[in-house]
């Protein structure tokens, strides 16, 4: 394999063109009704390898959901209009964000039946309670996008070498027309 984010073509083996990727990043939502905690989340987790997407409520982070792919989400417990614990339900619900691993904020001391429904009903991988250390939540999340993208590289790499195997057996069934009927190799 060679370093770095590099394409290779393979669609004329005589001619082996390597094209540089652009380095893709995780999208991480943050659902917050309070402005200034959105603020310090995204100061805390944007970088080179993360995008991060805000949410104001429930209602927006569904909204968001529908769009687009997230590595990991960073829900508020209690908001206006939709609470975490419903949002995470509505977030399970759905077959593209199934297993997008939700961590929950909460700036009030929750009960443990309020966290044990976070955990069982919501799907939620990670209860944080404010205030939140800095370094600890940039190491889950940077854990939880590193993981996603060695993911979403696999995939990528796993459908161009499917691609490329169909290219080579339709190349082998086109060469083995051209040989005379007797000469064939037996497969």
């Amino acid at each position: 394999m060679l370093p770095g984010p590099w394409v290779v073509n393979m669609q004329d083996s005589s001619k082996l063109l390597v094209v540089p990727r652009s380095p893709q990043r995780a999208k991480i939502l943050i659902v917050d009704d309070t402005e200034s905690n959105r603020l310090a989340f995204q100061s805390l987790l944007e970088g080179p390898t993360h995008e991060v997407i805000q949410a104001r409520d429930g209602l927006e982070a569904l909204e968001q959901i529908i769009d687009n792919d997230f590595a990991v989400i960073l829900l508020d417990i209690r908001m206006p209009r939709r609470g975490g614990l419903e949002t995470a339900h509505n977030i399970r619900a759905r077959k593209r964000s199934r297993y997008t691993p939700i961590i929950f904020l909460s700036a009030y001391e929750s009960t443990p039946i309020e966290i044990a429904k976070g955990f069982v009903l919501g799907g939620v991988i990670d209860y944080l309670f404010s205030p939140v250390d800095p370094d600890m939540l940039r190491n889950k999340v940077g854990f939880l996008t590193e993981y996603y993208l060695r993911n979403m590289e696999a995939h990528r790499e796993l459908k161009e070498l499917r691609e490329q195997n169909q290219a080579m057996e339709t190349r082998i069934r086109e060469l083995e027309r051209l040989l005379p009927a007797g000469t064939r190799p037996a497969k």
